[in-house]
């Protein structure tokens, strides 16, 4: 499904899209060291977007401004990470497990709708590209939901994905 016709799907069940024309999607110099590379499909979907909020305003996608520092949104772009960090109150090697699990998946979609809960993309070498779901309190117990970004935005048009 290319994006355009993703956006106008989304349009039709509630959902909020802004967005701004010839915006490039591009991480602060931090992240981008972080996670050098990201899909493609993902790249060109959130170029342009400042805003992608379902009706309830409880799931959404994170944009440019959710990923740039000093952003004003109630969530920040790690704000699961950093949840998970503060609950491994000091321990050396969940910390070290946690920072682990987020260096390799990077967060794109989140939900308040009952409970916390996230859609990423995997960016290590194995696996490279597939999305996952994971929800509270264990955010890096997660399950492979799709096989690619672009698998993912079909499967979410036809389903309902995060509850």
């Amino acid at each position: 499904m290319n994006r355009a016709s993703f956006i106008q799907r989304l349009r039709t069940q509630g959902w909020t899209v802004e967005e701004q024309a010839d915006a490039i999607f591009q991480l602060p110099p931090a992240l981008a060291a972080r996670y050098p590379k990201l899909p493609n499909s993902l790249v060109d979907f959130l170029s342009g977007l400042s805003l992608c909020t379902d009706a309830t305003q409880t799931t959404w996608f994170l944009c440019q401004q959710d990923y740039n520092s000093g952003s004003s949104r109630a969530f920040s772009w790690d704000e699961w990470e950093q949840l998970s960090l503060r609950a491994a109150d000091g321990k050396p090697e969940w910390i070290a497990e946690i920072r682990s699990f987020w260096d390799t998946h990077f967060p794109f979609m989140y939900s308040v709708h009952s409970g916390y809960a996230f859609y990423a993309v995997c960016t290590a070498e194995d696996g490279f590209g597939k999305i996952v779901e994971g929800y509270e309190p264990e955010f890096e117990d997660v399950t492979e939901v799709a096989d690619s970004f672009d698998e993912f935005l079909n499967m979410f048009t036809h389903e309902s994905p995060v509850a």
